[in-house]
């Protein structure tokens, strides 16, 4: 869904708190980017992506809820902090979806995964993947209206 990955950008990119801040670890809003891009950016740099969706499940109250599993790829020296800043952004955080989105309602995070510290031997820097499931709340198809 691209809504997820918007929210989920507008927040990576917002995030300039003066000492530990995204764009203070990282450079600027440049060094933030979806994966899977024709060039390679400037290191350091933070990648994101969709790693996978799982199919809908019905809650008790009968609202639809899909899991989406985002990744993000880090390559950093200080790789350590902007993991820890990324757990501040999104571990239990909760979106304000704006009211023109159509596809989604409501959008919640929570810490799923870190992988191994790394290195990119192309890079020539450290790397580390960590992995986030947002539950998202797909807005209804045909809402009833009073």
């Amino acid at each position: 869904m691209k809504e997820i990955e918007q929210l989920i950008y507008s927040r990576l990119t917002s995030d300039s708190e003066a000492t530990n801040g995204l764009l203070a670890l990282l450079g600027d809003t440049t060094h933030i980017i979806h994966a899977f891009q024709i060039k390679v950016p400037i290191v350091p740099y933070l990648t994101f992506h969709v790693y996978s969706q799982g199919k809908g499940q019905l809650g008790g109250n009968f609202a639809r809820s899909i899991e989406t599993f985002i990744q993000f790829n880090v390559f950093s020296a200080i790789y350590a902090d902007v993991i820890a800043r990324i757990r501040h952004l999104f571990d239990g955080y909760r979106f304000d979806v704006p009211s023109n989105y159509t596809e989604i309602g409501q959008l919640r995070g929570v810490f799923d995964f870190e992988g191994p510290d790394g290195y990119d031997e192309q890079l020539e820097i450290q790397s580390k993947q960590v992995r986030y499931r947002f539950f998202v709340t797909p807005k209804a198809w045909n809402p009833i209206t009073a």
